[in-house]
């Protein structure tokens, strides 16, 4: 999976309750990581939307309500954006970012706009399956 995605074998790990139905907004303007994210969250159940750019992630927010935001978080990139225009929406939705690289700056930010956590690539998609079964 080219590096960007950690899973243990070809099964995902079975999470009581499972991702079932569960409608994930998805904003990676790697496409790549994206590609990969839809596929595996598409497996596990979900309904994703998944978008390169804030234009399209905001497009998809103002059309359906989600209950899980996935962003990206490197500095110059719209993922925080996103997560602030959500905040001053007054949505709680729960949202997590994705970056290529740890960065102090951005990984602060996110947690102060209200980011669960700031993962890193590679991915450990267990640990965020884990995340969105708890907090939807």
């Amino acid at each position: 999976m080219h590096g960007l995605v950690h899973r243990q074998g070809h099964t995902p790990p079975h999470i009581n309750g499972g991702l079932k139905n569960k409608a994930v907004l998805l904003m990676e303007p790697d496409m790549d990581l994206r590609l990969m994210l839809n596929l595996l969250l598409t497996e596990d159940g979900c309904n994703v939307v998944a978008c390169g750019s804030l234009v399209e992630a905001l497009l998809a927010v103002s059309e359906k309500h989600f209950d899980f935001v996935i962003t990206h978080g490197t500095p110059g990139i719209d993922g925080l954006l996103l997560l602030d225009v959500l905040r001053e929406r007054g949505s709680a939705t729960p949202c997590v970012v994705i970056s290529a690289r740890y960065e102090k700056e951005p990984c602060l930010l996110a947690k102060k706009l209200g980011a669960l956590d700031y993962f890193t690539t590679p991915l450990d998609y267990a640990a965020l399956q884990r995340l969105i079964h708890s907090r939807t």
